[in-house]
């Protein structure tokens, strides 16, 4: 408890020092100057549905279910809280919540205030969302607190010798909702009384969702002019450079990238790695205002957020960032449920869609730069190939759907909204 209370204290000043350098970190410091008095005003007419994503991934994760609720639940208001100001700036007027806020850094005065003025009937946080005194103050007035579409690996605290705190943490959930056996299995093994249930994934929901809607970009439909497209998607500076080559060496096609920062540094920092390249804003003034060039460029670099996961419908390979990093691979199923063969980077043993898809051979990946070359080369150049392994990621897709469903069955079954 003194290492989580130093967390906390020292936390906000460490994000206000990286404030000077990141427009990130500066836009969180001054969003929990305000965050406990904004929610504060909130005046609900109904009894509160809170749902918690640290940000924009977790969100898309909870969206099917918080619809479900929304639909299921309706004399009740939502409240929906985020961590990180990209969870924040995407979705604060998101239609599914009746109020969008920054969630107050844990705190035992902090966490008391915030519960006592949304007294919620219900709370929802999704996948890795473990803070203390918010989960003690609930526990205390006997809220029902559900964490949903989490994955546990032995690598975390919660099954090592110092993680007390983490295991009292778990505790304080009135039902844990995992992925997949594995997680279930590795929380029975901690020997201590745990509601814990199998639901799956909410992701694929999301995905088969999204690709349902007839969305369309004329713009880019533009920019294409009928040539075969790979899209690289969430990538980071490792990335780039990984793809530099194949992308220079491949002028016959469209190569969309679509990095991960769209901050006017890293946008600069792409069109620099990428010769001859333009940003989607660009394109798309010229497109609307028909002037476009006669020599086309064909590099496109896009300087937006929330766009990715209709463009990857265009797609005829693609590739997923973040894999040649620390972190690991950004989200595969935007992708794979269009149906189209996509390769990532080495890093994905925290992913459990990514282990289980590659094991059954609808997932490639590379090991280095060559090798993501070679990969992606002989997709270009070999239709069959192409067809055979999107195929295999189509149905793996399909078949992961669900998880909402089962998500609103147990909170039913398990009586967690009771008034």
């Amino acid at each position: 408890m003194v290492l989580y209370r130093i967390f906390l204290f020292f936390y906000p000043l460490a994000a206000r020092l990286a404030g000077l350098l990141n427009v990130k970190a500066l836009k969180w410091w001054r969003a929990q100057r305000t965050a406990l008095k904004t929610i504060q005003l909130w005046q609900p007419k109904e009894p509160v549905i809170w749902m918690h994503c640290a940000s924009q991934g977790e969100f898309e994760q909870g969206l099917p279910v918080l619809e479900a609720i929304r639909k299921e639940y309706r004399g009740h208001e939502i409240l929906l809280s985020f961590f990180s100001p990209s969870g924040y700036e995407s979705f604060q007027k998101h239609p599914v919540a009746d109020k969008v806020v920054y969630l107050p850094l844990d705190g035992p005065s902090t966490a008391e205030n915030w519960v006592e003025k949304i007294n919620p009937v219900l709370v929802i946080f999704i996948k890795y969302e473990f803070w203390y005194f918010y989960l003690q103050s609930l526990h205390r007035r006997q809220i029902p607190v559900m964490l949903m579409a989490a994955v546990f690996r032995p690598s975390q605290p919660f099954f090592k010798w110092y993680g007390n705190l983490y295991r009292k943490m778990l505790s304080f959930y009135q039902i844990i909702l995992v992925q997949d056996n594995a997680s279930a299995q590795l929380l029975q093994s901690l020997k201590i009384p745990l509601n814990t249930l199998v639901a799956g994934d909410s992701r694929f929901d999301r995905v088969l969702q999204i690709a349902q809607q007839p969305n369309s970009l004329p713009a880019l439909e533009s920019f294409i002019a009928g040539k075969d497209v790979f899209i690289a998607g969430s990538t980071w500076p490792e990335d780039d450079k990984a793809l530099q080559h194949f992308v220079q060496q491949n002028n016959q096609i469209c190569h969309i990238l679509v990095p991960h920062l769209t901050d006017p540094s890293s946008i600069a920092r792409c069109l620099q790695v990428f010769p001859g390249s333009i940003t989607y804003s660009q394109w798309e003034d010229q497109w609307k205002n028909h002037k476009i060039p006669s020599i086309r460029p064909g590099i496109l670099i896009v300087d937006r957020t929330g766009m990715l996961s209709t463009l990857y419908r265009y797609a005829t390979i693609a590739y997923i960032g973040g894999g040649f990093g620390a972190e690991g691979i950004h989200n595969i199923l935007e992708a794979t449920v269009y149906g189209i063969p996509v390769v990532i980077g080495p890093i994905f043993d925290k992913f459990l869609e990514a282990i289980d898809l590659a094991d059954r051979g609808g997932l490639l990946v590379a090991k280095n730069a060559l090798e993501l070359e070679g990969q992606l080369q002989q997709l270009l150049n070999d239709s069959h190939r192409r067809e055979q392994i999107g195929t295999i990621a189509r149905e793996f897709t399909r078949e992961g759907g669900g998880a909402a469903k089962r998500v609103l069955q147990l909170i039913q079954e398990n009586r967690l909204l009771t008034r």
